[in-house]
């Protein structure tokens, strides 16, 4: 039995696992004096131009890019002379345990190379990196973003390519912040985001509400032609309610004027509309829309009718 070589091993082993627990204790250090710095302290005293952001940019920050994708995001680190410091682009998943790989990853790599601070750099890319942003400011890395157009102009010049690599990209946006070539993302908060997400929200049920609107005119100028005489404003509940029920001129007419008058009252609609069901159905009597296709079109109309009801319901928010 090699009694001195198992003992150097062991020795070699209880080394390991100092250096290891040296580690760990210095990246917790970098983890407690981590400190973001956002767009309140930078951008709102004042104009924060290239000279600024070029001194942002300090000698004891590791200097990280992103390419921010649906799952998986790449990042890649420089320090402030372009001399990259990871062997290789780290990939982590866009989720909570994710954040956390890539929180040590960076802090082991910055107490690694001496650094102190962290700048994370990321091409915006849908709402993908929302809550990774929000995540790292929390967390006491600062963020910021460079501009895609620039992402894309600075490929070409790397290797004569505008093919996209998400191992490559991420080095390409570090360089870019480096340079000072980046701007601060501005995060609402409190009532700002809530105006800003309904803000948002009314942008799109307004696009959707246009969009089933022009589907709308399609199909009844092929089933109904005189719609527009019959109706005036299509896009008005008494309009939208009958056409939801009975979209087709036979169906207008076998419900006659009471028929009409019962399916508006039943949605507790009030107004002059009601004195419309006698020129509805004599428009519905003289239509000279096509009968063909009536059946797969029925819950198609029926469908546009009803979502045009329900977006205006939600325009009350």
């Amino acid at each position: 039995m090699n009694i001195k070589g198992s003992k150097k091993k062991n020795q070699v082993l209880s080394v390991n696992i100092f250096e290891q627990q040296d580690m760990i204790a210095k990246a917790d250090a970098i983890k407690v004096g981590l400190k973001a710095s956002t767009w309140h302290e930078l951008e709102t005293r004042g104009k924060f131009d290239k000279n600024d952001k070029l001194s942002f940019v300090s000698d004891d920050m590791l200097i990280l890019g992103c390419d921010i994708v649906s799952e998986t995001h790449y990042v890649r680190a420089i320090d402030t002379r372009g001399r990259e410091l990871s062997k290789s682009a780290f990939g982590f998943s866009n989720t909570a345990e994710g954040f956390e790989s890539m929180l040590e990853w960076s802090t082991k790599l910055a107490d690694a190379n001496d650094k102190k601070q962290i700048v994370l750099g990321l091409e915006p890319t849908g709402h993908y990196w929302f809550c990774l942003i929000t995540w790292m400011v929390a967390k006491g890395i600062s963020v910021v973003q460079v501009n895609p157009y620039a992402v894309k102009q600075t490929k070409e010049v790397e290797d004569n390519s505008q093919l996209k690599d998400d191992k490559k990209d991420p080095k390409l946006i570090a360089n870019l912040v480096k340079d000072g070539n980046f701007g601060m993302p501005y995060l609402p908060e409190e009532l700002y985001a809530d105006i800003r997400r309904l803000s948002m929200f009314r942008g799109q049920l307004n696009e959707d509400r246009i969009r089933n609107l022009n589907r709308l005119h399609r199909e009844m100028k092929i089933y109904f032609l005189e719609y527009k005489d019959a109706f005036g404003k299509i896009d008005g509940a008494f309009s939208l309610e009958l056409l939801e029920a009975a979209p087709f001129p036979d169906e207008l007419v076998a419900l006659g004027t009471e028929g009409m008058k019962q399916i508006w009252h039943e949605a507790k609609l009030r107004g002059r509309g009601y004195v419309k069901a006698p020129s509805i159905l004599e428009y519905a009597k003289k239509s000279v829309g096509i009968r063909d296709g009536e059946m797969p079109a029925d819950r198609l109309l029926s469908g546009l009718s009803a979502g045009l009801l329900s977006l205006m319901s939600n325009f009350q928010i």
